[in-house]
């Protein structure tokens, strides 16, 4: 997972150069990593927002120092998205916006599952883990426990 941050860069590189490759007449071929990169960046985004808000310090009310940074960020990322529909609008061929943020949305939402079951699969790693030094302790403290008592 890359920090919001880089994030929010990535979003605003790609959407100029998705703007610009659309004022250049590019075919929306041609600029598919650049959409694929902002996508998955959005997916990041998302996928940080929803785990610090789920997470374990904001069950019991604990804030984030930095909101207000994270405010200005947003408002950039909206800023930048409106630019890149005003471009395609204005360059673009018919429905070109539509299929454009619809392409986007597929990419974000293939990225944001990717990034859950990481997740997952690493929050099973660890309780697997954890659990397993459980029983280890447990097994040694019963046999230590057994020789205390023969001795």
């Amino acid at each position: 997972m890359i920090d919001p941050m880089t994030a929010f860069s990535i979003i605003s590189s790609a959407s100029g150069a998705i703007s610009s490759a659309i004022q250049a007449g590019k075919d929306m071929s041609s600029i598919a990593p650049k959409i694929k990169q902002m996508a998955e960046a959005e997916a990041e985004l998302q996928f940080g927002a929803s785990k610090k808000k789920n997470g374990f310090f904001a069950k019991f009310g604990a804030t984030d120092n930095n909101a207000i940074d994270e405010f200005f960020r947003k408002e950039e990322q909206k800023q930048a998205m409106d630019q890149l529909r005003e471009t395609v609008m204005l360059y673009g061929r018919a429905g070109q916006w539509e299929r454009l943020s619809a392409e986007i949305a597929r990419h974000r939402a293939i990225h944001k599952n990717m990034l859950e079951h990481r997740a997952k699969q690493k929050e099973q790693m660890i309780t697997l883990i954890v659990g397993g030094m459980a029983i280890l302790a447990i097994v040694a403290i019963v046999i230590g426990l057994g020789f205390a008592l023969r001795g």
